[in-house]
């Protein structure tokens, strides 16, 4: 185990640092010269980071399955995923395309984070969290999808809670489709509050579209998704 965990860490810390100086080159082209793309093309080095740990890492194997469910139409959706371990960001840029996450405000700590319009919420912060469905608001009208962990917090024992009604919210107001997308395995490819990656199957199951229902009250619309 410490063979593993010193080669996936020496290919994170490696790729990380790699695409770092890509991204901030990124960053600076499409300021000067192209604005208006700077977001996707930063969003789009992200994805090359997750997807670069999977492909290199010798632990880890992943399979999408569902991908048919996704909305044909280009118009934009949004994502609600279970939430386990911090390896869920990298899994949900396996799905691909154009998006932007819903995450806390301690993940902004990072410079180029900012950089692909992801939104920071801060928890417990009623104006924070008004804000951050604005900005995702925003987004949507633009014709980006947007990412939430709907429980708020990685659980503990892998049991999905709660969900908060942020994202259902939005789907109301913005009438676009829940995406509900099932991940299973990134819990024990990083186990919390330790630094020895294991061996471990991801699989990302996407599932069939949801669509608000009139008169459903948002904690229904919320708890059938869960469900």
């Amino acid at each position: 185990k410490y063979i593993l965990a010193a080669y996936f860490w020496i290919l994170f810390l490696s790729t990380t640092a790699i695409l770092f100086v890509w991204i901030c080159l990124v960053y600076l082209f499409h300021r000067l010269f192209r604005p208006a793309k700077l977001s996707e093309a930063c969003h789009d080095v992200a994805v090359l980071w997750g997807r670069t740990l999977f492909a290199l890492g010798p632990a880890w194997s992943h399979e999408v399955r569902g991908r048919e469910n996704l909305p044909a139409d280009g118009k934009p959706y949004i994502m609600v995923a279970n939430h386990t371990s911090s390896a869920d960001i990298w899994a949900l840029f396996l799905v691909g395309g154009q998006f932007r996450w819903l995450s806390k405000d301690a993940m902004f700590r990072i410079p180029c984070v900012s950089w692909a319009g992801y939104v920071s919420v801060t928890r417990g912060n009623k104006n924070s969290q008004l804000q951050a469905l604005e900005a995702s608001r925003q987004w949507l009208r633009r014709g980006i999808s947007m990412a939430f962990f709907p429980e708020g917090t990685r659980s503990e024992d892998g049991r999905v809670k709660e969900f908060k009604g942020g994202a259902f919210k939005l789907s109301e107001e913005e009438r676009v489709a829940i995406v509900p997308i099932v991940l299973r395995g990134t819990r024990d490819m990083l186990v919390k509050n330790s630094g020895f990656p294991k061996q471990a199957h991801l699989d990302i199951e996407i599932l069939p579209a949801c669509y608000p229902v009139p008169g459903e009250e948002t904690r229904v619309y919320a708890e059938r998704v869960r469900l």
